[in-house]
């Protein structure tokens, strides 16, 4: 798709485009559809070769069964920050950087500081992304699972709440909130 040579930011933008005047923006089915192909017109420009149409196909079905993944209550919506902060694992640049990107996205005051419910939401979104490019999810506590939707969201909730905790823990804020500088050092 020509991710991974992207800039994480302009990826974001491209998504959070129809949702820029909304406090929580949401991404109903058709606009999730819209910013999908922001993002892919975008990436496939800087591709040396023209995407085939069985490779459009796949990604076509990728994207439905990632609106699916993003829509973990339901009710035919994403949250587009989410998505976005869960596109930047797939696309290009340092590790730090779009680190630092996807913490700015949860600042909704920019105040330079989030709370323990920002980064679980931050931590769910790289994990819904990375458990919907992945085939292989199939042990759970060392047994067989089954990779049904019900069973992944599990994964996902209780892998972003061990890690929050591990977090926060570790860095036992006063007031209950930490700067991006706090979290990278950690």
């Amino acid at each position: 798709t020509g991710l991974f040579q992207c800039d994480a930011p302009a990826v974001c933008r491209c998504i959070l485009y129809d949702s820029k005047s909304r406090r929580h923006p949401n991404l109903s089915r058709k606009t999730f559809q819209a910013a999908m192909k922001r993002v892919f017109d975008y990436t496939f420009k800087n591709l040396s070769a023209p995407v085939s149409n069985s490779t459009q196909e796949e990604l076509s079905r990728f994207t439905d069964t990632l609106f699916d993944a993003y829509d973990r209550l339901k009710v035919v919506k994403v949250n587009a920050v989410a998505l976005a902060c869960g596109f930047t694992v797939l696309c290009g640049g340092r590790k730090s950087d779009k680190l630092e990107h996807v913490f700015e996205l949860h600042d909704e005051d920019k105040d330079s500081l989030v709370s323990r419910q920002d980064i679980t939401r931050f931590i769910q979104s790289f994990l819904v992304m990375l458990m919907s490019v992945s085939s292989s999810f199939t042990l759970i506590h060392g047994g067989d699972c089954s990779n049904d939707s019900m069973t992944l969201s599990r994964a996902i909730d209780a892998g972003s709440e061990w890690a929050t905790s591990q977090v926060f823990d570790a860095l036992q804020p006063k007031n209950g909130t930490i700067c991006f500088d706090d979290f990278a050092d950690w």
